[in-house]
């Protein structure tokens, strides 16, 4: 029980120190034991949270039981993939940018899957009428901590971060366009071995982390988020 309650109090000072990008907490993250297990947990608890905070979707199309906690545990776990494709991007793109060969692939996975940590307040999105611009406001915070996350990582400067988010961001634009269409079908063969059900979302919904929506009626997803 100690150490549990030692996880869950170093998860969520992770997490406080990735919102105030406080860098001097570097140090302390890398010496703890289970920080590979604590960036995974806030990845999966954003997945969690963004799926929560769009749930209306969800009860629009009566997803209700077993099948609410397996959307959002699947999206939790699309989410953990998504930012580790996102940091092998980086991985690749970083080092003749910011000069050197960097640090170790794991060391950078687990440090972009922090930068997920705003996203871990997704659920606010359901506040009425300040939905929507919270949503945009914990997307860009999360964009700004991975540009703090690459300037830690690779020990460089703001600007040479900066350029190496922007094209680890573009890379996944461009990703998110390029794979809909696998992506979308992939989805739905998995969705559907799992509850018999097709999903609604699109390849681009799944590489931005909306993963598995089940459709029950005949509804369009966009129609159902108006």
């Amino acid at each position: 029980m100690t150490g549990f309650l030692e996880f869950v109090g170093n998860l969520f000072a992770t997490i406080g120190m990735v919102l105030g990008m406080d860098s001097s907490q570097a140090a302390w993250f890398e010496s703890l034991p289970d920080k590979s297990a604590i960036a995974i947990t806030i990845a999966v608890l954003a997945g969690v949270s963004t799926l929560i905070g769009n749930s209306v979707v969800l009860f629009i199309n009566r997803v209700r039981g077993w099948r609410f906690a397996v959307t959002l545990l699947l999206n939790g776990v699309a989410m953990v993939l998504i930012y580790i494709v996102q940091a092998l991007v980086i991985v690749l793109v970083a080092p003749p940018i910011v000069g050197g060969d960097g640090p170790g692939t794991w060391i950078v996975v687990r440090s972009v899957m922090l930068s997920s940590a705003p996203l871990v307040f997704g659920f606010l999105v359901l506040i009425p009428y300040l939905g929507p611009a919270i949503g945009r406001v914990l997307q860009a915070w999360s964009v700004v901590a991975l540009w703090a996350v690459v300037a830690v990582v690779f020990v460089t400067d703001v600007g040479h971060a900066l350029v190496v988010t922007l094209i680890g961001w573009g890379v996944m634009q461009l990703a998110s366009w390029g794979l809909s269409r696998p992506m979308k079908w992939i989805g739905d063969r998995i969705w559907q071995l799992i509850s018999g059900k097709p999903s609604m979302l699109s390849g681009t919904d799944l590489l931005s982390g909306d993963f598995f929506i089940p459709l029950d009626g005949g509804f369009v997803a966009k129609e159902a988020r108006r």
